[in-house]
């Protein structure tokens, strides 16, 4: 039994082991068939016309008019023979070394790559010939390394060394490459002017051998931003010119002296390219998006730049006009996108940018100081403390940890409504908010808040946990003015985030293969908050900013476009803010320091700017209107009362106010409170030799809004009713006749009903003497006699019941009595 069942195992393994070889020859056949078939369509369109055309890249505005071409398109094309013998050996040296011998691909490069293949599961990295990288340029842009291409580019690079000669293969090579990290380096003809002002046929050997060194990574050895790195790549090329013979021992030594510096143009910005800014965001974004890259591969690109505001946000940037952002050591930075549909419009990158500089408009983060207040802290309250916007936040002291932040005006000023507190910016206020929402739902959720609006969390916050000085904008690793417009954008949207985006679509030229960005980001928008919150925050902002109450929004309040905006200063005043959005658009500027030290306290840039793009869409004129949601309600509540309450008939109208609720989170109890005000504790009236009435009552203190009421009475009846705004000043009623006059003041509920209790003070206007009663006379004793007993007949007239100081003259005295209320 045992001999058997070792048979029959032995039986089984070789029955498993035909099967598996079997299966192995099926997929290698398979895999065979399926990589010829690959191969085939990929080189049966070949035509040597493809690589002949020299037509390039072009981006389109929003019109379809053409902004930008990349390449030749830029510049002249230069032939084969215009191009000096140095950069054909540098070239050579560096890249295809066996060029001028091979047919199109050299084998030593080939098996190479195949071995690394073989280590690699399927990618093939290197081995390509000059031949092959032109091949690779037109008929293989998605730069995807597998062995279908590269056996592609084998086979159509021997056929394009029998169409076409080796030196115009090198020619249209040397046309298409990128030599550096701007789009004004594509093509030898660019790229000999941009780095060093000159025609290609007059560059040296050092400058030849720069160039030819850029060409493997022309991201890297961009002389403009890393010089040390391009003189290594410099000398690396000369030393393969001198080992294959196209120079001396001598020569590469020399050469390697010649400091780069000396061999580029002074100024090492080229001239400026129209609208900049936003085709280097169009680049960028292609490339992300669809692992094309506009630079090498021919294609047609779609965009949503809206020509007017490009080029007044270019003006801006070059300062045309008007005197902005010329401070040294301070850069600028604004986004504006369609609110609807995150469709970026246009894009200030920074002052005076060109081509491939530092970017501040989605590039570079900052603190957003107070502008992230809509966002972190009371849209959050709406979504999940269900929060009115008549609630009434709390601005008093706040500790933490021996962290206790103020306001700006060092003052803290209790229950305020959210208007108050958005407008007036109270950082007392924002924390408190932010620090209920934490409470209720904690850090976790509030940082998943965050990212779902497009903001960027890195590893050690996430593992740290927020902390409470985001509340007021003290995030360290901080926000671009695109995300903040993103993000703006989406409390005008009604709670959607779109991910902002230039392009439409890109249309590959030599294929007619379209990627759609647009459809994508479309697709792929997501509701983040509910359109009862978007609706709330929006409400709050939008009143307070055309309330015209607060003179940072004064400008573009009076516009009258329903605009919702928030400012945003950082400490020292390092950056500043103005974030904004209308029913059509939402914008974010930041203007700021980028050098140590550096302080904005007497300039506001960030304001002006967003101003003036407030103004333009102004002149354009507001298409949409924000949308009120079926999950709201409008209803009366009592000021100050949570949970929310609704007036009774005895609640002080001043109490009273109209908010917007979510459904179902309304007041659900009756006001039952007993409404009073504070007592006037002192009221004074005076009487000047004018006959000007002056009036003083202590100043009221309570939580209501009153007006000070005086009250004149003359032989019983009321002749005079004033009321003052503050709580001293004269009165404009003269008493006309003498007598005693009866001054009572009073406080007064303003937009109510409710008074205080009542003072009241007398004053006594004495009767004129006739003109012939002051005549004088010759004094004799008996004169004397009777005009001393007249004196004394007239002070006692003067003198008051409590013993009152006389007045000026001996004519007007007060008296002072209590009064019921």
């Amino acid at each position: 039994m045992k001999i058997l069942k070792n048979k029959s195992n032995k039986f089984s393994r070789q029955k498993i082991i035909k099967i598996v070889i079997s299966l192995v020859c099926v997929a290698l056949i398979g895999g065979g068939c399926y990589m010829g078939f690959s191969v085939f369509q990929q080189i049966k369109d070949f035509d040597i016309k493809n690589l002949t055309a020299t037509s390039t890249s072009r981006i389109l505005d929003a019109n379809g008019k053409v902004i930008y071409k990349f390449g030749t398109a830029t510049g002249e094309y230069v032939k084969y023979d215009d191009l000096p013998e140095v950069l054909i050996d540098a070239v050579v040296s560096a890249e295809d070394s066996r060029y001028f011998i091979h047919d199109g691909f050299d084998i030593p490069r080939i098996i190479k790559a195949f071995l690394t293949n073989i280590t690699h599961r399927g990618t093939i990295a290197g081995g390509s010939t000059i031949t092959q990288q032109l091949i690779k340029k037109t008929y293989y842009p998605d730069e995807e390394r597998t062995i279908q291409r590269k056996i592609g580019e084998v086979i159509l690079s021997i056929e394009a060394t029998k169409q076409t000669s080796k030196k115009k293969v090198m020619e249209l090579y040397l046309n298409k490459i990128y030599f550096g990290r701007s789009q004004q380096t594509i093509g030898i003809y660019s790229a000999s002017h941009y780095y060093f002002d000159k025609n290609p046929q007059d560059l040296t050997l050092p400058e030849a051998a720069l160039l030819a060194g850029a060409i493997n990574s022309p991201y890297w050895y961009d002389p403009f931003t890393d010089l040390t790195k391009a003189t290594n790549r410099r000398n690396t090329i000369l030393n393969l010119m001198y080992q294959h013979g196209y120079i001396t021992k001598e020569q590469c030594e020399a050469t390697k002296k010649v400091p780069i510096a000396n061999t580029l143009k002074s100024n090492p910005i080229a001239q400026n390219q129209d609208y900049a800014s936003y085709v280097d965001r169009v680049v960028r974004e292609v490339k992300e998006k669809t692992n094309y890259d506009p630079t090498k591969t021919n294609m047609t690109i779609y965009t949503y730049m809206d020509k007017d505001i490009q080029e007044r946000l270019d003006e801006i940037s070059e300062s045309k006009d008007y005197n902005y952002i010329r401070t040294n050591g301070t850069q600028v930075g604004s986004a504006v996108v369609s609110a609807k549909d995150g469709r970026i419009v246009g894009l200030l990158s920074a002052r005076d940018y060109k081509n491939g500089l530092m970017d501040y408009a989605y590039r570079s983060y900052h603190q957003p100081g107070s502008s992230i207040k809509p966002i972190l802290d009371y849209a959050p309250a709406f979504e999940y403390l269900y929060w009115s916007t008549g609630h009434t936040a709390d601005d008093s002291e706040f500790t933490q940890g021996g962290w206790s932040p103020k306001n700006w005006d060092k003052q803290v000023h209790g229950d305020v409504s959210l208007e108050e507190a958005l407008g007036n910016s109270w950082n007392l206020a924002a924390i408190h908010t932010f620090a209920a929402v934490e409470k209720e739902i904690g850090k976790d959720r509030l940082q998943t808040w965050l990212k779902n609006l497009g903001y960027t969390i890195n590893d050690k916050i996430n593992k740290n946990g927020l902390n409470t000085s985001w509340a007021i904008g003290g995030w360290d690793d901080g926000v671009t003015p695109l995300q903040q417009a993103a993000a703006y954008a989406t409390i005008s949207n009604g709670g959607t985030y779109i991910e902002p985006h230039a392009v439409d679509k890109i249309v590959i030229n030599t294929t007619g293969e379209t990627v759609n960005i647009d459809k994508d980001a479309q697709a792929n928008a997501k509701q983040v908050m509910t359109e009862a919150t978007a609706f709330l925050i929006r409400k709050v902002m939008t009143d307070y900013v055309k309330s015209g109450d607060y003179s940072s929004y004064t400008t573009v309040g009076a516009l009258d476009d329903n605009i919702g905006a928030k400012t945003g200063t950082t400490n020292d005043a390092k950056d500043k803010w103005f974030c904004a959005y209308n029913p059509d658009y939402a914008w974010a500027t930041w203007n700021g320091g980028t050098e140590k030290g550096i302080s904005l306290s007497n300039t506001n840039d960030a304001k002006k700017i967003s101003e003036d793009i407030a103004r333009l869409l102004h002149r354009r004129g507001v298409k949409n209107e924000y949308k009120t949601p079926n999950t709201v309600v409008e209803e009366k509540m009592v000021i100050g009362s949570y949970p929310y309450k609704s007036p009774s008939s005895s609640t002080p109208s001043s109490m009273v106010r109209s908010a917007w609720f979510v459904k179902g989170h309304t007041p659900n109890e009756t006001d039952t409170k007993t409404y009073s005000l504070e007592d006037l504790t002192s009221f004074s009236a005076s009487i000047s030799s004018s006959k000007e009435i002056e009036v003083q009552f202590a100043a009221y203190s309570g939580q209501y809004k009153v007006n000070y009421v005086v009250t004149i009475e003359h032989n019983g009846q009321t002749v005079a009713t004033e009321t003052l705004e503050s709580n001293s000043g004269k009165l404009s009623y003269q008493p006309s006749e003498a007598g005693v006059y009866k001054i009572t003041g009073y406080y007064k509920e303003k937009d109510g009903s409710m008074t205080s209790n009542k003072l009241s003070r007398e004053i006594t206007i004495q009767e004129e003497k006739k003109p012939e009663e002051t005549q004088q006379t010759t004094e004799t004793p008996e004169n004397s006699s009777n005009q001393q007993q007249n004196n004394a007949n007239q002070n006692n007239n003067n003198q008051t019941t409590n013993n009152q100081q006389q007045n000026q003259g001996n004519q007007n005295t007060t008296t002072q009595t209590p009064a019921q209320q």
